[in-house]
């Protein structure tokens, strides 16, 4: 029963099928015409944004590594200044304070 209806089935998808493909000379060329339209502009992008890539990858790098750089800098100059603070003296009188209340 079930192959039955399955042998309808595709001998209806056969007949639509016949239909489809007896299309027109200009329909035909006018779909294989708007297909190529469609791969080159998609080829055309996909290019675009490839050579786009290659172009911003060097200006990124040298962006971070001018950042690491100065970032760098920032740290050794703190560093330096951390452990230039511990040579510090500072001059002065002792001066000695009686608290009243004990």
């Amino acid at each position: 029963m079930a192959s039955f209806f399955f042998s309808q089935q595709a001998q209806n998808w056969q007949q639509v099928f016949r239909r489809h493909q007896s299309g027109g000379f200009f329909s035909r060329l006018i779909a294989w015409l708007v297909l190529g339209m469609v791969l080159a502009a998609g080829l055309l992008v996909v290019v675009t944004v490839l050579l786009l890539s290659w172009l911003l990858i060097p200006v990124l790098l040298f962006k971070k590594r001018k950042a690491a750089k100065a970032r760098f800098a920032a740290e050794r100059y703190a560093y330096q200044q951390s452990q230039g603070r511990s040579d510090i003296i500072i001059e002065g009188g002792i001066t000695e304070v009686k608290d009243e209340r004990a």
